[in-house]
C-alpha cells in the first residue's frame, strides 16, 4: 500500500483516531463549562459538541497552523464530545496530535471535580485516502470492539512470576525472555489503555501514540510484522 496516498487530516497529521474517555462527576457543570468555551458549539444534528479549531484553542500548534488553513475552510472541526451518559464522557479526535494537544488543554479548561481523563482507545493503522475520505472515528470505534491492555497488569504479572525465584540473574533472565514475549506481540486493530497524565503528564502518553504511528507506518509500508521489540531494538541501536 505504500504507493497509495494515506489519508490526512487537513491540520496535517496522519488520520490515526484516537477517543479519550472522560469520567463525569458533576453534569451540570460540564455543560456550564462547555458553553463557556467559544471554540465549543452544541452540534443537535449528531447530539454532540465540536472542538473547533478557533478561539481559545487558535493557538494550538499543528503540522498546518490556523493560518495556513483556507478561509472557506473556517471554523475547521478538530474533536467531537459525545456524552453517552450522565458519568461517561468521550471526545473523538482525528489523529494522535489531536489527541495529545487536547488532553491538556481541556485539563486547563475542565476542573477535575468535573470530569476526569480514565483511558484512551486508538485505532493501530493508517487508511488510504482514495478509499477512505469521509471515514469518522466514531465509525471506527462504534463498530468494533477495542482490546484493553494494561502495561502495570502486564508488569505485575512478571512480577508474580519471578517471584519464587531465588537466583538475581535467573530472576532478570525470566523477566526480559517475558518482556521481549509480549513487545514482540502484534498489536489489536483498535486498543484501549489507561492514560495517567494527572500523575505522569503527557510525555508517557504521547510517548505511546507516537510508537503506535510508528508501527503502523512500517504496517503500511509493507512490514507487517513489525512490533514494540522492532521500536525498541531501533531505539537502542540509535543510541
Amino acid at each position: 500500500m505504500a504507493d497509495e496516498p494515506i489519508l490526512a487530516t487537513l491540520t496535517g497529521e496522519y488520520f490515526q483516531p484516537v477517543r479519550l474517555h472522560y469520567r463525569v462527576f458533576d453534569h451540570e457543570g460540564l455543560v456550564r463549562v462547555f458553553k463557556k468555551l467559544c471554540c465549543l458549539e452544541y452540534d443537535r444534528t449528531q447530539q454532540r459538541w465540536v472542538w473547533l479549531y478557533d478561539h481559545e484553542a487558535k493557538s494550538l500548534r499543528f503540522q498546518q497552523s490556523y493560518a495556513q488553513i483556507p478561509k472557506q475552510l473556517h471554523p475547521l472541526v478538530i474533536g467531537s464530545f459525545f456524552l453517552r451518559s450522565k458519568d461517561k464522557l468521550l471526545l473523538d479526535l482525528r489523529s494522535c496530535k489531536r489527541a495529545t494537544l487536547a488532553v491538556p488543554f481541556f485539563d486547563k479548561h475542565l476542573p477535575r471535580s468535573v470530569t476526569k481523563l480514565t483511558e484512551a482507545e486508538v485505532v493501530n493503522k493508517l487508511f488510504s485516502a482514495t478509499e477512505n475520505a469521509k471515514l469518522t472515528p466514531h465509525a471506527l470505534f462504534d463498530l468494533k470492539a477495542s482490546t484493553c491492555r494494561d502495561p502495570d497488569a502486564a508488569m505485575q504479572s512478571v512480577i508474580e512470576r519471578i517471584a519464587h525465584v531465588q537466583d538475581p540473574e535467573k530472576k532478570l533472565q525470566i523477566a526480559l525472555e517475558d518482556m521481549e514475549c509480549v513487545a514482540k506481540q502484534p498489536l489489536p486493530d483498535i486498543e484501549r489503555f489507561p492514560v495517567c497524565n494527572y500523575e505522569e503528564g503527557i510525555q508517557a502518553f504521547e510517548t505511546a501514540l507516537q510508537i503506535r504511528q510508528i508501527i503502523a507506518l512500517q504496517h503500511w509500508l509493507g512490514n507487517t510484522g513489525y512490533t514494540f521489540f522492532d521500536v525498541f531494538q531501533s531505539m537502542q541501536n540509535s543510541m
